[in-house]
């Protein structure tokens, strides 16, 4: 398995075995770098490498040489910090050009000069206080990609809900627009009038884009994400607003070998976002990769690297703009049980009978008290956009539905 190891002198990869003990993760970090066994603390607390000399003895959630790293809570792709005193001699990215080598006192222009101050720093707290998610949301998600196309293509949707006044997010559905999904890319079709449609009954909810989910496939690979994905997640958060926050879907080999889904939620820092929005992504041929080109946007022919912890680089590793948020889940106030649109599975009259007829016996308003329902229905020539919020607002305050529209709705299922 890999093991992201973060020093003061960045970020780094080491390969141990599925089984590895935290004495052989050592052995490979003192063969890989030359760190001394006797100058090595390891903990996964970030906190490590900030912490003062008369607090370091405290980080002892990594000790015990014959434990199983499993056991320790670190897993495949998992961060680790590694404190030393040792004095390294780390190699950078990319030779030095040039013009760097000229002797001091020599012509530099302004666009070298802009470049040279283009420092990438790691931002620490995200601004989402945490990401909750409707569990029956999340799961309807989570139970397609596992079921139905079983993680072979990437696949992803919108999040609605709402942010409270500490930050903190709440998802309470999961819109899924049609999009175009491979092994390696997924690409949503956005600003289309079902997604115009979507916008409307989540505001007629009181809800909001809040950002997005999406399904890595399970094509291998050597980062948690790609230069495509880091800038997906920068446009995102650029468009819905700094609190906006990505949802990933994985599935990683578990203790005896067999996948096991992991879901977690990431921001990516605000200088990732002005970076994306100022044009300094680079597309990148060829096979997806973990680091992200950077390039002046005035000037991409130039490739005076920028500073990355303090050494010029012309990649960036991607996890540098990744900032964990913490998850939780809610029962949300509608369900999501409603076939979910654009996927292989049927969302039609048939299925809004069964949803119904199930439902028999609650109030109007509670049977089409669906976020999927609701879409559905403002998608139909049956209904006007008045009209569908009429019905939006009878589900969001529990009131009763108009007779005609119970009648429409019976009808086009059959009920009658």
């Amino acid at each position: 398995m890999i093991i992201r190891l973060r020093s003061r002198d960045g970020l780094e990869r080491i390969e141990v075995g599925n089984g590895a003990t935290l004495a052989q993760l050592k052995h490979a970090i003192q063969a890989k770098l030359g760190v001394p066994l006797e100058d090595m603390l390891l903990s996964k607390n970030a906190a490590l490498l900030t912490a003062k000399e008369e607090q370091v003895p405290s980080f002892t959630d990594m000790q015990g040489d014959g434990a199983p790293l499993q056991q320790l809570g670190v897993a495949h792709g998992d961060m680790v910090f590694l404190l030393y005193h040792f004095e390294r001699e780390v190699q950078p990215a990319v030779k030095k050009s040039d013009w760097e080598k000229r002797p001091f006192g020599a012509h530099m222009d302004v666009a070298k000069m802009v470049s040279l101050q283009t420092r990438i720093e790691r931002q620490e707290a995200p601004h989402a206080g945490s990401a909750s998610f409707d569990f029956a949301a999340a799961n309807l998600f989570q139970s397609y990609v596992s079921s139905a196309i079983a993680f072979s293509i990437k696949r992803g949707g919108i999040l609605y809900g709402t942010v409270d006044e500490e930050g903190h997010v709440f998802v309470n559905a999961i819109y899924e627009p049609p999009q175009q999904g491979s092994a390696d890319s997924l690409q949503l079709e956005r600003g289309t009038e079902e997604e115009r449609q979507a916008d409307f009954v989540a505001e007629r909810l009181g809800w909001k884009k809040v950002g997005w989910i999406f399904a890595q496939s399970t094509k291998e690979r050597e980062f948690i994400m790609s230069n495509e994905e880091i800038c997906q997640m920068a446009a995102i958060q650029d468009e819905m607003g700094e609190h906006a926050v990505t949802a990933v879907v994985a599935t990683w080999p578990g203790e005896d070998e067999q996948p096991e889904v992991h879901f977690e939620v990431f921001q990516v820092s605000d200088q990732c976002v002005k970076l994306w929005r100022d044009g300094w992504f680079q597309e990148q041929q060829g096979e997806p990769s973990g680091a992200s080109q950077l390039r002046n946007p005035k000037d991409p022919k130039d490739e005076t690297p920028v500073i990355v912890a303090g050494k010029d680089q012309g990649e960036v590793d991607t996890d540098y703009f990744l900032i964990p948020v913490a998850v939780r889940d809610h029962e949300g106030p509608l369900e999501n049980k409603f076939p979910v649109e654009n996927r292989l599975l049927p969302q039609g009259t048939a299925e809004l009978k069964s949803h119904l007829a199930a439902r028999r016996s609650k109030p109007y308003w509670a049977r089409l008290a669906d976020f999927h329902l609701l879409l559905y229905l403002a998608r139909q020539p049956n209904f006007e956009e008045a009209e569908v919020g009429v019905l939006v607002d009878a589900v969001r305050e529990q009131a009763t539905v108009p007779e005609g529209f119970q009648l429409i709705i019976d009808s086009m299922a059959g009920l009658h």
